[in-house]
């Protein structure tokens, strides 16, 4: 090889190694962001949310570092690669098949009452839920809705635009409420009284989204508090379920903080916690979970499953709780 060519060769070695190592360097980043919580501010606090696609991209400065023999870069993306991984495959592996007092939750965001009720209807119909929590809730929405006299019970709280939320159910509703009236967002709460069975505890979840404005519709800060203001789970009273668009993913610590006071995530738990739900109208943004019904440690889930509903661009979630008798 002549000195001009193997120049060129070694200048090639360097600008891929030094690609390779801008991504590997980039991929560090977002674990420290993920990993450490740096996600309160604009942009993680929207970004990290994307955490299942990057585990994947991860491969990529991996197998290139590989092929090429770059080891000190593949020793360090294969570090990074198995963090990420466990990150997310815990949410794609089933904890196993409880038994006890089941009770089936649904929850669906109208998309400011855009969604369609027939076809919610016809979901409900099949599935029987014995409680739908709904997002969104506007008077039009919650009108058109009552009148198909689903369920015999509710709570609501239908405001004009994003903020209202409601329960509806097949026992019924008591002590309802805002869940605290500083969320951005009114949080619908009721005590769900079933005949010869131990009450429950149920909360319509709708924090503000962490948009990048500042407004009162939501920011990362205002985002942060209304996670902060759902309660925290509890061993004693009623068994406590939350249902709804958290906005916010399992990747999102403020969410992950909720969690670990002592709550169950029923799609984690039936390996089914990468299961989009958010945006599927055909928006061009990677659809991601935020739309999560919780459980405190006392109760489980056997099932969870998703459908799209025409109008909205959530899809309304179904899961079989499994409750202490």
């Amino acid at each position: 090889m002549s000195a001009p060519a193997g120049l060129a060769q070694r200048a090639v070695l360097r600008v891929w190694s030094g690609i390779l190592w801008l991504s590997v360097a980039s991929v560090a980043a977002w674990v420290l962001v993920r990993g450490f919580g740096y996600d309160h501010r604009t942009p993680f606090a929207q970004l990290v949310s994307f955490t299942p696609y990057l585990a994947v991209a991860s491969l990529v400065p991996l197998v290139a570092a590989l092929v090429t023999r770059a080891w000190r870069v593949a020793v360090v993306a294969g570090i990074l690669v198995a963090v990420l991984g466990a990150f997310v495959v815990p949410r794609m592996v089933p904890s196993g098949s409880p038994d006890g007092d089941r009770l089936t939750v649904m929850a669906f965001n109208t998309k400011i009452g855009v969604g369609s009720v027939e076809e919610l209807a016809a979901l409900i119909r099949r599935e029987k839920p014995d409680v739908l929590t709904v997002q969104e809730l506007t008077p039009e929405w919650a009108a058109k809705f009552a009148a198909l006299e689903l369920f015999p019970y509710s709570a609501q709280r239908a405001l004009p635009g994003a903020a209202g939320t409601g329960i509806w159910a097949k026992y019924p509703l008591t002590d309802a409420r805002t869940v605290d009236p500083k969320s951005g967002f009114d949080q619908t709460f009721a005590v769900l009284r079933r005949p010869g069975k131990p009450a429950v505890e149920v909360v319509s979840a709708h924090p503000r989204p962490p948009v990048i404005r500042t407004d009162d519709l939501g920011s990362p800060r205002r985002w942060v508090g209304d996670l902060e203001r759902l309660p925290a789970a509890s061993d004693s009273g009623p068994v406590r379920v939350m249902a709804g668009d958290f906005n916010a993913s399992f990747d999102h610590s403020p969410f992950r903080d909720l969690v670990d006071t002592g709550y169950v995530d029923a799609a984690v738990e039936v390996g089914k916690g990468l299961v989009p739900t958010w945006p599927m109208n055909g928006n061009h943004a990677p659809p991601v979970t935020i739309d999560h019904v919780l459980v405190d440690s006392r109760g489980d889930a056997s099932s969870f499953d998703a459908y799209t509903i025409a109008g909205s661009d959530h899809r309304a979630i179904v899961t079989d709780l499994v409750l202490p008798s």
